[in-house]
């Protein structure tokens, strides 16, 4: 339930003219935040006691000029309605729906060990991203579809020598580096079940 309702509320909010969209998503992420941060602030809005009009008033000195109109009056609405509890999850919904409307497509590369400042170089992150973009169908990536790739790296020394890549619901594994140039054939003939690859 809690589910829905934040994707219809960010549904709407990226479906308002002239919205600077990603500008929405920092703004909802700032939010989110000072009500994580602010424990009082939080407590204030959620107590039954103090009047809504109390609420707005406080909420709008907040946020007034720190973010867009449409911004502060979902804040606005989501108080009078008591549901600023769904700040939260209308953030994660709303980076769900920009990922689709600009085709952000996150990648995440897993090594054994750091092989350049900030896990990989550029020279292998491009490589990865190539091949993705060139095998779309065996990463559940739609064709015909510009996309633009989030690469982000962590290091774990249980891989020993390997490359781990995962983009959205699908794990591919190399076993070592220089297995990339062959990445084609690893994935299209064997695909890792995301269950599966946890549990390992």
């Amino acid at each position: 339930m809690i589910g829905s309702a934040a994707h219809n509320y960010a549904l709407a909010l990226s479906q308002i003219p002239g919205l600077d969209l990603k500008t929405v998503e920092e703004e909802l992420h700032l939010v989110r935040n000072a009500l994580r941060e602010d424990d009082r602030f939080a407590i204030f809005l959620a107590s039954p006691r103090i009047s809504t009009a109390a609420k707005k008033k406080a909420l709008t000195a907040m946020l007034s000029g720190k973010v867009q109109k449409a911004v502060l009056n979902l804040c606005l609405i989501l108080t009078e309605k008591r549901k600023t509890v769904l700040l939260s999850a209308i953030f994660i919904a709303y980076r769900k729906v920009l990922d689709g409307i600009l085709g952000r497509t996150y990648i995440d590369v897993t090594v054994a060990k750091e092989i350049a400042p900030g896990g990989i170089d550029e020279e292998l992150k491009q490589a990865i991203v190539k091949k993705v973009d060139s095998n779309r169908p065996a990463f559940g990536l739609v064709a015909g579809k510009a996309l633009q790739y989030d690469v982000s790296v962590k290091l774990n020394p249980e891989l020993l020598a390997g490359v781990r890549v995962r983009v959205a619901d699908y794990i591919f594994d190399g076993t070592v580096m220089r297995n990339l140039i062959h990445w084609h054939d690893v994935a299209i003939a064997h695909p890792i079940d995301v269950a599966k690859a946890i549990a390992e």
